[in-house]
Parts: C-alpha cells; sequence; structure tokens
C-alpha cells in the first residue's frame, strides 16, 4: 500500500511539474521591433557625417556592428524581403526592383504599381510576420515593402493610398494603366504608402498595437528617408546630412523615447537596419545603351546601376558582341551572359534574372538614352554588388541583447532572419542565412547550448528519477 501510494505521488508531481514546465517556458520571448531605414549607411551615422545621437544612445546600450552587407542588387525590394525571409534574391525571387517573369509573362515594378499587390510575385518565400500568425501569434507592419502582397494581412497595418483598384485590372491590362502620363516621378501611382504621415503618428501607432490587448510579437517599419533626399541631392550634400539627423530625431529618437514613457523600452528588442548606402554619380559618369544597342532588338527591365536586357528572338549574339563594345570603351563595366553572373552574387538561379546582365561598375550608371542634364547634375546611386561601400547599419538593443557591444567586423543581412527566430522562440523556415554568425550578440549565447523545454523536462524527470531510487522497497 505504501509503495502504492509514494507511486500514486511521484506520478502526479511528475506530470504537475512537466506541465509547470511547459507553461513557463511556452512563450518567454520579447517582442522585435525591426525598423529599415532606407539608405543609411554606416558610413553616414556616429558623427563619421551626421550626428545620430539616438542610434548611439541604442549602441551604447545595446549591439552596434561596423556595417550589415546587404544582398545583390543593393536595392529596396530584395532587400527588404531577405530581412524577412533569410533568403537571397535568387531564392526568395524578387531579384531586383523592377524585373520580367517569363512565366507569367508581366513586369513587376516596385513601390507604385499594382504587381506589389500580386501575390504570385511573392509566393516563393514566406516572411517571419505569416510564420507567427501561422501560430497564432499577432503582427504588425508599417509601410514595410512588400506586406500588402500575401492572401493573409497582417494583424495591424497601414494602409497605402490607391489612386486604383489593383484588384479589378486584370494584369494583361497593366501596361494600359502605367502609360498615363503625370507632370512629376513616377509617371504613374497606382497604390503608394502615405508617406506624408508624420513619423511621431506611424510611431504613437505602433506603440498602441503593442499596448492592446492582442500585442504583436513582431513589428516591421519601414522609415522611407533619407533615401529619397539621398537620390535628389546626393550623398554629400547638407540636405542629406540633415535628412539623417531628422530620422535620428523624430523617428529613432520619438520611438525610445515613447516606449521608456509606456515602460516598454526594457521590454521590447529594436533592430535598426536599412538596404543599402549611396555612392555619387555626375553627368562624366553615364553610359547610353543606345550608343551601343537597337532599342528594337530588347526589353529592358532595369536600368541604372544594374541592367536586365531581355534579347528579342535572335538578337541574343548580336546584342551581347554590340556590349563588349561597351566594355571594351568602359573597363570598370563588367558584362554577363545568365549562366556567368559570378556565384556570389546569388542572382543566377531563378528564372527572372535576364538572359543578359551588365554592371557598369561602382559609381556609375546607365540610360536608355541621352538626356538633357545641367553640367552640375549630381545623383545618389545604389544597386551595384553588394560590398562594404554599400553596406548598411545595423543597431539592436532589448533584453535579447547584450549592453554595449561592438563588432568589429560586418554582418550580413542574410542572418538577421534566423537570430529574430531564435529571440521568437519559432522554428526558421529554411534559408540562407546563419544563426552562428549572430549568436554572439545575444545575452546568454557566448557558445552552443540546449535551452527550453527539454533541459527543464530532463532536469525534471531526472529528479523523479533520484527519488524512486531512494524509496525504500518494501
Amino acid at each position: 500500500m505504501t509503495m502504492m501510494f509514494l507511486s500514486s505521488i511521484i506520478i502526479h508531481l511528475s506530470f504537475a511539474l512537466l506541465c509547470s514546465s511547459n507553461t513557463a517556458t511556452k512563450d518567454k520571448s520579447s517582442p522585435i521591433i525591426l525598423v529599415s531605414i532606407d539608405g543609411l549607411g554606416w558610413q553616414f551615422t556616429g558623427g563619421k557625417f551626421a550626428n545620430t545621437t539616438n542610434l548611439d544612445y541604442i549602441a551604447s546600450t545595446g549591439v552596434k556592428a561596423k556595417y550589415m552587407k546587404t544582398v545583390t542588387p543593393t536595392k529596396t525590394w530584395p532587400n527588404h524581403q531577405t530581412y524577412l525571409t533569410g533568403l537571397y534574391p535568387e531564392s526568395h525571387g524578387l531579384v531586383s526592383n523592377k524585373f520580367w517573369d517569363p512565366i507569367y509573362e508581366e513586369k513587376f515594378i516596385f513601390d507604385y504599381d499594382c504587381t506589389n499587390n500580386d501575390p504570385k510575385f511573392w509566393q516563393e518565400s514566406e516572411p517571419i510576420w505569416l510564420t507567427l500568425q501561422k501560430q497564432s501569434f499577432y503582427s504588425g507592419m508599417y509601410f514595410w515593402p512588400g506586406f500588402s502582397s500575401y492572401k493573409t494581412t497582417p494583424t495591424y497595418y497601414e494602409k497605402a493610398f490607391c489612386k486604383v483598384n489593383c484588384s479589378a485590372i486584370p494584369p494583361k491590362d497593366l501596361p494600359l494603366y502605367r502609360n498615363q502620363s503625370r507632370s512629376s516621378w513616377p509617371p504613374y501611382i497606382h497604390c503608394l504608402p502615405n508617406y506624408s504621415i508624420p513619423y511621431r503618428q506611424r510611431i504613437d501607432s505602433i506603440v498602441s498595437w503593442l499596448k492592446s490587448d492582442k500585442p504583436p510579437k513582431f513589428v516591421a517599419v519601414y522609415v522611407d528617408q533619407p533615401d529619397w533626399v539621398g537620390h535628389s541631392d546626393g550623398p554629400k550634400s547638407q540636405k542629406f546630412k540633415d535628412e539623417i539627423e531628422k530620422v535620428d530625431r523624430d523617428a529613432v529618437g520619438y520611438l525610445v523615447n515613447k516606449l521608456r514613457e509606456v515602460d516598454l523600452l526594457d521590454k521590447v528588442n529594436l533592430i535598426f537596419v536599412a538596404d543599402h548606402s549611396f555612392v555619387q554619380v555626375n553627368l562624366s559618369r553615364l553610359i547610353y545603351l543606345d550608343d551601343y544597342l537597337d532599342p528594337s532588338t530588347f526589353m529592358l527591365t532595369e536600368s541604372g546601376t544594374l541592367i536586365h536586357l531581355w534579347p528579342h528572338e535572335g538578337k541574343m549574339e548580336e546584342i551581347y558582341v554590340n556590349l563588349t563594345k561597351l566594355v571594351t570603351e568602359y573597363p570598370q563595366a563588367k558584362l554577363y551572359k545568365k549562366d556567368n553572373i559570378p556565384e556570389e552574387y546569388h542572382l543566377k538561379n531563378n528564372r527572372r534574372t535576364p538572359p543578359i546582365f551588365l554592371d557598369p561598375g561602382y559609381g556609375w550608371m546607365v540610360e536608355p538614352t541621352r538626356t538633357n542634364r545641367s553640367s552640375d547634375w549630381v545623383y545618389g546611386a545604389h544597386g551595384y554588388p553588394a560590398s562594404e561601400k554599400l553596406a548598411a547599419i545595423f543597431y539592436a538593443r532589448g533584453p535579447a541583447f547584450k549592453k554595449g557591444y561592438k563588432i568589429d567586423h560586418g554582418l550580413r543581412s542574410i542572418d538577421v532572419y534566423p537570430m529574430m527566430c531564435k529571440i521568437l522562440g519559432i522554428e526558421p523556415r529554411p534559408n540562407n542565412g546563419s544563426l552562428d554568425n549572430m549568436k554572439m550578440m545575444l545575452v546568454g549565447e557566448e557558445g552552443p547550448k540546449a535551452t527550453g523545454l527539454k533541459i527543464m523536462s530532463w532536469s525534471y524527470l531526472t529528479l523523479i528519477s533520484l527519488v524512486i531510487v531512494m524509496i525504500p522497497i518494501f
């Protein structure tokens, strides 16, 4: 009877302890706010160019890396999808801001176009916010590129301003809508985030999500500046410097202060990244494509800093030979057929990558035809193959991160995704990144170490086994 009584106690104790263990470790993770500041290169912060006192605060109370190497091409859409998936562009399918899909026989055009609302262009990957929602967690998206392109919407989001009803336009009719003329850039707008909303209002909305009865576990925020000014005035301009300081003050600083005000600053993990840096281009570094090619022999789907050419039938070799003349005259330029695109670009293994790919060289641009520009014209450019010169920022702070931890080398943007999965306590989907490259900045992650339910449950079971061994047999 005594043995049966003790066995019953042990069984109940075992069950209670295991349930307690499961409850305690079910979700101990702290939420993440991922902030991308478009165009903020690592060279421009910390007093090196602009004064960024609020990012400096993040560094002193958290983590700062020398730079974040983003993916090729160093453009907005591919890089933002990489942060949420840990995939290179050839894997997630957004091979540039604009591209041609030979299966759908349609162009994808970033930001302003109805194609951004068409799920078929995005179905090659699943972003982290969608994975979380499938596991019954909540998410929030504020202007993040591509968030509205999935059949499932985030729990919280700011709607775009749409001049047309994209769902009512057959894809084959989109070129007609693209040809509608406007006097300003872009020449058409189908749907566009309302970037006129002040930073403070955007942040107030995000904090209200976090304070709601269904707080998001993950929030991604896109800040559109200083990219616009970087392009228009160049990255050496006073306007660019002023815009960086404004973002640091009104976006970063206000976010920090608002989180402190509602007692969330030390309960939320803040991660600040960007998609690219900038290089200044002037009139002497423009190459004109129609000096070498007949425009009627190809389709141009991307120009500027990386050129996507789709030769018309029977014109492949003619175009390639003519472009070799361009490369001879401009030796900094590099010309590739698709199969010869360097492996380190992680671009060629996707049907959307063009048959001919031209890199004009860092600091150079290709335009389809000559235009009348003033002699003092300058432009801030990006999009070239990923390099330290075009690398972005990385700052982080919060309960998951060490304090005052400086990383004197570059990180890779593909590694942010597995790190976020680790912090959030979810299993990452297949990706190109590695948690090992980011572990050193996380609290308690100096080396490989088992954590969570398994080790806790094993500890309790070991204790129970010892109790059983110590019970005398009657």
